[in-house]
């Protein structure tokens, strides 16, 4: 009758503990060798369409003195290397194919290194021309109207892109 009981302990032991253990490390198991992506692969992520038409970035040299050329050949050619710099770039709240082209520009980059913002376009306009900026972006059509001058401010770099390429 000993016996029996201990047998039975035993075989109840061993089925809790496979339970526990041995079912998910069987599950693990089972999916590495599916085609699965491992652990340290990257998210991949599809980037939103290029957006049309002719646009214009305003990129301030002295807040990325080390990074500027690094940060023009990104915007103008779409050229990423490795840029150990942030950046923080703002577009117009009626400027919509210019917040659609931050976001393109956003999406190229790994994640939190380019910090959209949208704010009112007359205050965008006035803080660009007194280099009061990080980055700007502006549709072609949104410059012209808001009459904007690249070139009033002496530190900053005015990038103009056509449809995602140079121009």
């Amino acid at each position: 009758m000993k016996i029996i009981r201990i047998t039975a302990h035993i075989i109840l032991s061993l089925t809790a503990a496979f339970l526990t253990a041995g079912v998910p490390a069987l599950y693990v198991l089972h999916q590495t060798q599916e085609n699965a992506p491992d652990a340290v692969s990257g998210a991949s992520i599809k980037l939103p369409d290029k957006p049309s038409g002719e646009y214009i970035v305003l990129l301030n040299r002295s807040l990325h003195e080390g990074s500027a050329d690094d940060w023009t050949a990104f915007f103008r050619d779409g050229e990423l290397n490795v840029i150990f710099d942030d950046i923080s770039c703002i577009a117009a709240q009626s400027d919509a194919p210019a917040i659609q082209m931050a976001e393109r520009f956003r999406a190229q980059l790994p994640e939190n290194q380019m910090r959209l913002r949208r704010e009112n376009a007359l205050l965008l306009a006035s803080k660009a021309e007194n280099g009061c900026i990080d980055a700007a972006i502006f549709s072609k059509e949104t410059a012209e109207a808001l009459k904007i001058d690249a070139g009033a401010a002496e530190n900053i770099i005015c990038i103009e892109i056509k449809g995602g390429e140079e121009k």
